[in-house]
């Protein structure tokens, strides 16, 4: 990754809030800041939980589906 894009990525970060930036003489150290991304992280596992389920609602409506599929499937082909 180049240095222009580390910085913009950094800049992003920090404008999130999620990265702060000290001075010490030439550097600029970044530090994370826990409390926002404990927050963003709340946030992404409350919908990680709802897309799950939804997930497995599918995945069942999908086994049903198959389910009631298959012995019409298999009449078909014996005549």
């Amino acid at each position: 990754m180049s240095q222009p894009a580390i910085s913009k990525h950094l800049k992003v970060l920090e404008g999130a809030g999620l990265v702060s930036r000290g001075q010490d003489a030439q550097r600029r150290p970044r530090r994370l800041e826990a409390k926002p991304l404990a927050v963003a992280n709340e946030w992404l596992e409350r919908y990680r939980k709802l897309l799950e389920a939804n997930y497995e609602r599918l995945d069942a409506l999908l086994e049903e589906l198959k389910a009631a599929d298959t012995p019409k499937r298999r009449r078909t082909r014996g005549k």
